[in-house]
């Protein structure tokens, strides 16, 4: 059973408390108990109206013949206005057309057929909050000489973008209309794919905008998203944990600077995966802003399989990455899985016994036996057995398995006589007949070659 969080508001006397946890902004009022998310909500888009005055508007009144009367004028915090001769109007939720009716009736009385203008000088601005998936929630007041008609992605970049989690699908408008308080439904992703402009409305003075949570993640979006002027953004680089079958686990910050933060860049950073990583089934665990826990399960194999790139998911700060162990691999999965760019970009398997250069190497994933080989300098002519080798490999559970392989240098990558190695691999070249024949000799003599010496020294004395 998912976890939902009441938030409740008043579009009269805003309130925001935030949680230090980074939860949804709650937004309260002392007489209401609204719920945030309602039933009620609507999906048809909210009409476009002409523009109401309110506190803080400025507007421009002329009276033909009048040259004392109006001018610029500012309505009061109360809503009304003050001229000479006629007194004092609340004009507070009416229109421009609308008090131009109210003030030609009223000089109407002093004047006969008045000619009265009234136009909107400077509009006051705009007192908004926002809630849910945005990376800064809060209490915005947008003021009209940044957009004439400030509309929801103005809001959206206000509040710094959208996280990963946002649902752009089910973003609600809650806004107070004569009749009450309604909430609308905007279809963001609609707008992306089919450029309904009609879904990006005109905001109003007290508007509340929630972005919900998205159930379950669809990271085919996150590219569409990340490039949107109100879509994913980050204001620094998130922090992640990244456990299991990698190189380094550990915490890491994951560059922003050039891409966007996506899981395989973070294997990347961590040292890449080990051999027998499970990438069919590696768990990414987020936290909402509601505080629920989302499990993302990625399949990283089927995007090196099908290209499918919406399966490298974008990261949110505070991500957890699980990389399980895999039960068994098949060797063209591991071969799959050895170019992939989150794979170590080198390894390191020891070459010993009867080659030219000996010791360590550092190859590249999906390097053969035989390449090793030649990399190592090749068989040393005079001692090397180059029939058989013997390959020594520490497997995921520790044991050590031991094989003979029969040597072919002109052989293509085959597991019988030429096997990709693994990290950590010993070949051992051993030595021919006439090597061990000769290091044999050698040793028997060895002591009689030290007596010579000595026993020289007495036939100086004779």
């Amino acid at each position: 059973m998912s976890k939902k969080i009441i938030l409740t508001l008043s579009l009269n006397i805003p309130l925001l408390l935030f949680c230090t946890n980074h939860t949804y902004a709650q937004i309260l009022h002392l007489s209401d108990n609204k719920p945030l998310y309602s039933t009620n909500s609507s999906s048809i888009l909210p009409e476009t109206k002409p523009y109401t005055l309110g506190a803080g508007d400025i507007i421009n009144i002329s009276v033909y013949g009048l040259a004392d009367q109006g001018g610029e004028v500012k309505v009061l915090n109360d809503g009304t206005i003050s001229l000479p001769l006629i007194g004092t109007f609340t004009i507070t939720n009416k229109t421009i057309q609308e008090v131009h009716q109210l003030l030609t009736r009223e000089y109407s009385k002093y004047i006969k057929r008045p000619v009265v203008t009234v136009t909107l000088l400077g509009q006051r601005p705009l007192r908004l909050a926002i809630a849910g998936e945005v990376n800064t929630p809060g209490k915005y007041t947008l003021r009209m000489e940044e957009r004439k008609n400030p509309k929801v992605t103005d809001l959206l970049e206000k509040a710094g973008g959208l996280t990963v989690s946002a649902n752009v699908r089910q973003i609600q408008l809650r806004r107070q209309e004569t009749d009450g308080e309604r909430i609308y439904t905007l279809n963001f992703w609609q707008l992306l794919q089919q450029g309904d402009l009609k879904q990006d409305v005109d905001l109003q003075d007290g508007d509340v905008i929630i972005i919900p949570k998205q159930e379950e993640i669809n990271a085919r979006e996150y590219r569409q998203l990340a490039d949107a002027n109100f879509g994913i953004k980050y204001e620094q680089a998130p922090n992640v944990t990244i456990v299991g079958e990698v190189n380094r686990p550990g915490a890491y910050t994951i560059p922003i600077d050039k891409a966007p933060p996506r899981l395989t860049i973070a294997l990347q950073e961590s040292g890449g995966i080990r051999d027998m990583a499970d990438i069919r089934d590696i768990t990414v665990n987020r936290i909402t802003r509601d505080g629920e826990e989302l499990n993302i399960k990625v399949n990283l194999l089927a995007m090196l399989e099908t290209g499918d790139i919406g399966k490298d998911i974008v990261l949110q700060n505070g991500d957890t990455i699980i990389v399980p162990k895999a039960e068994d691999l098949s060797a063209s999965e591991a071969k799959t899985i050895a170019s992939a760019n989150f794979s170590p970009h080198e390894i390191s398997v020891n070459v010993v016994g009867s080659v030219k250069n000996p010791g360590a190497l550092k190859i590249p994933p999906n390097t053969s036996l035989n390449n090793a080989i030649l990399a190592s300098g090749g068989f040393d002519e005079r001692r090397a057995n180059d029939r058989v080798i013997q390959l020594v490999r520490i497997n995921p559970n520790g044991t050590v398995t031991k094989r003979d392989i029969t040597v072919n240098l002109s052989a293509q990558v085959n597991e019988e006589t030429n096997p990709i190695l693994k990290n950590n691999d010993v070949i051992m070249i051993g030595r021919n007949g006439v090597a061990e024949f000769n290091d044999t000799v050698g040793s028997i003599l060895a002591p009689v070659g030290r007596m010579i010496p000595f026993l020289n020294i007495f036939s100086i004395f004779q």
